[in-house]
């Protein structure tokens, strides 16, 4: 509440949550409580059966009189719609959101253990760093051999800062993103895919998913679990440039030590993550996008930031 959302006695808070979720939720309220702020409760799925279609009419009547917004849900497949509309009046009321998505427990505390402070710093002297046609080597021992471009009109933003009215915040956070000029290669994803299989998939070291990119689209989809290779295909071939690299995720939270996963965890820790899909053109500063997003998360990798080196084994050499 303090670091993040940055809250006083003139806020009003509105937290939105499920059942799974009461005790974060619980904690958020008393924190809040704790500062003289006055706090409303909204619960995402009272009426309706989940997945929810669309975003509850209560929940968007709440954030209206909001000062700061804390979501805090499990994952189900088919609410993009509901959480992106959800989103969007965060961004239309000026408040300030922290979003939490499927984050369990052991995640949740697992990307507390550095200070917040510090991921920051370390935010902002990455992004420093990069030029405006950077290109980034990514390599791992699960096989990873993945060049990146960027181009001048593509902007980076940080996953990790305080957040200001308008604008929201993921957690666990601590990644730079942007979207990619260019991405080939390939990509090992041994750590967590996102999607409404993650959860139940878990860590997916014993049974990797080897993405073979051109020209920033997947042209190849291996893995030795059938079900996960159908997942991501089937995923690509049911909307336009779904099958493009999105977003990438450079993870820069110090204490995220290893992968658990859980990709909301994962895509934090320090190495090159990516997202299938949406491009949050409005925060990147891309010329396209895609309706839906599928994220994937590797462990383990080495990062090369313009032939200097910048992560060996998922540990930061520069800048700490």
């Amino acid at each position: 509440m303090d670091e993040l959302l940055a809250v006083g006695p003139t806020d009003q808070v509105v937290i939105v949550s499920d059942d799974a979720n009461a005790d974060v939720a619980d904690a958020f309220e008393h924190a809040a409580a704790e500062r003289g702020v006055l706090v409303e409760r909204v619960p995402w799925a009272k009426l309706s059966p989940r997945p929810l279609p669309a975003c509850p009419p209560p929940v968007l009547r709440a954030i209206q009189h909001a000062t700061a917004t804390v979501m805090a849900i499990s994952w189900e497949e088919g609410e993009y719609d509901a959480r992106y509309a959800l989103v969007n009046a965060v961004i239309a009321a000026r408040t300030r959101h922290v979003h939490m998505i499927g984050t369990g427990r052991r995640a949740f505390i697992g990307s507390m253990m550095a200070s917040t402070g510090r991921v920051f710093e370390l935010l902002q002297s990455v992004r420093a760093a990069m030029r405006p046609s950077s290109r980034i080597a990514v390599r791992s021992p699960a096989g990873t051999h993945l060049d990146v471009e960027m181009a001048p009109h593509l902007r980076w933003f940080a996953n990790g800062h305080a957040v200001v009215p308008g604008q929201w915040i993921n957690v666990p956070f601590g990644a730079l993103l942007s979207s990619p000029a260019v991405v080939s290669g390939v990509y090992v994803v041994d750590a967590s895919i996102g999607g409404g299989i993650g959860a139940r998939a878990g860590l997916l070291d014993t049974r990797p998913i080897r993405l073979t990119i051109e020209g920033s689209r997947v042209r190849r989809v291996d893995c030795g679990d059938i079900t996960l290779r159908r997942y991501v295909e089937t995923f690509m071939a049911e909307g336009k440039d779904r099958d493009r690299v999105g977003l990438l995720s450079l993870g820069a939270n110090l204490g995220i030590r290893e992968a658990l996963g859980e990709i909301v965890h994962d895509e934090n820790m320090p190495g090159l993550h990516l997202s299938l899909g949406d491009t949050v053109p409005t925060r990147t500063g891309a010329t396209w996008t895609a309706y839906g997003q599928l994220a994937f998360a590797s462990a383990g990798a080495d990062v090369d930031l313009d032939g200097e080196p910048l992560i060996r084994r998922a540990r930061y050499v520069r800048f700490v």
